[in-house]
């Protein structure tokens, strides 16, 4: 299903593995050489200032080319229906698939561009079909909310898995969540109490499920989005038992009451979850070696000091966040002296890994880089023509 050449996706990824290695003088750049001629890579893929330029002259293409195409035909009534809409984005589409078929185009920005550029007129055209097909979609919200989310997860997962991309990834997970969230919260009553339950646990099973199948075979190519997603899923999983956001949600979703805000029905669950899951994903990416986990676990720990701040004043704002700075900057400023020899199996030094994704093993592929130069095509024999003794041995034998 994945339309880039898996062997220049795995050759890629070879490249990158080495890179670190690269840079810190393990392995030369004749060797490095050596390994990129081994294990060749096709893609287009410009640095980072080029990418961002083809992906904004692109969106003025197409923006281009669409406006041409509806003014001329402005007095039809084609351009009021969703075929239009679905017209534009499979020719988009048609135009990605050979900008990455033929072009070899690789996170060029061009293809970035017209990723989300055919999803959304796509999108465009079924949400339009429903209002014209479906009275009681335009009219309901609720049953609005979760038709969008549904077709946006499709759509979301299909980029994601044809093109490995990463957003979009992001993208079919959030959207996976909120139609789950969306049906459980209309089901009943009870559906709408616990719906930050509902998130946690789906949160928590995708997190898992990302982390004990990131190994497989399959999912080689999708490292990157696995990532990506590990880290929503993480955010989401906090986030949803968050005092604050929890108490916005029930503001949002029931109103403001006779004695004010919504008032938090399980304070005493949400407060430790608000206040302890940073300081757990922490220890836990400490324990288990995991630097999503750890960095993550970072970040939230800081949002949690916020949360609290929000609620009690213990200290003016800028005093709080001046010494959440400090504690911060003490604490990483520590570990990274503490770190400098290893220790626990945690280095602050970034260390090259022993094998690539696929099972290649790094120092392997070093040495056989060494003897990957081109040999002389004839080597003279040590042995003479019989010059000395009559038995095939020259004098310098």
């Amino acid at each position: 299903m994945i339309i880039y050449n898996k062997i220049w996706l795995a050759n890629l990824s070879v490249q990158q593995q080495l890179r670190p290695a690269l840079d810190s003088g393990e392995l030369s750049k004749d060797e490095f050489k050596n390994i990129e001629a081994a294990y060749p890579v096709g893609f287009y893929s410009p640095n980072i200032f080029v990418r961002v330029g083809l992906f904004i002259l692109t969106n003025i293409i197409a923006v281009v080319f669409g406006c041409l195409l509806t003014y001329m035909l402005l007095d039809s009534d084609l351009i009021k229906s969703p075929v239009w809409y679905f017209f534009l984005g499979l020719f988009c589409y048609i135009v990605l698939e050979f900008v990455v078929r033929r072009e070899n185009h690789f996170r060029s920005g061009a293809d970035d561009a017209l990723t989300w550029i055919s999803a959304g007129l796509i999108l465009a055209g079924f949400l339009i079909l429903l209002a014209n097909r479906f009275p009681l979609y335009d009219s309901n919200s609720i049953t609005k909310l979760y038709w969008t989310a549904g077709i946006v997860f499709l759509l979301s997962s299909y980029y994601t898995i044809r093109f490995t991309d990463s957003l979009m990834a992001i993208m079919s997970f959030l959207s996976l969540v909120f139609f789950a969230a969306v049906l459980w919260y209309n089901s009943s009553a009870f559906g709408a109490a616990t719906l930050p339950f509902l998130v946690i646990l789906l949160s928590g099973i995708i997190y898992y499920f990302s982390l004990t199948k990131t190994k497989q075979p399959a999912l080689i190519y999708y490292q990157h989005c696995i990532s990506l997603v590990q880290i929503t899923s993480l955010v989401t999983l906090y986030l949803s038992g968050n005092y604050y956001v929890v108490q916005k949600l029930g503001t949002e979703l029931y109103g403001y009451t006779t004695i004010g805000p919504y008032k938090v029905p399980y304070p005493v669950f949400f407060w430790p979850w608000t206040i302890l899951v940073p300081f757990i994903y922490t220890g836990a990416g400490v324990y288990r070696k995991n630097v999503i986990l750890l960095r993550t676990g970072l970040i939230l720990i800081a949002i949690a000091a916020v949360t609290f701040k929000s609620y009690y004043h213990v200290l003016p704002i800028e005093g709080t966040l001046v010494l959440i700075g400090i504690v911060t900057l003490g604490g990483s400023y520590w570990l990274i002296r503490y770190l400098k020899m290893p220790k626990h199996g945690f280095t602050y030094e970034e260390l090259a890994a022993e094998t690539i994704p696929g099972g290649i093993n790094v120092e392997s592929l070093i040495i056989a880089s060494t003897q990957l130069e081109d040999t002389p095509k004839g080597t003279q024999s040590p042995f003479g023509g019989g010059d000395f003794g009559g038995g095939g041995s020259s004098s310098d034998f």
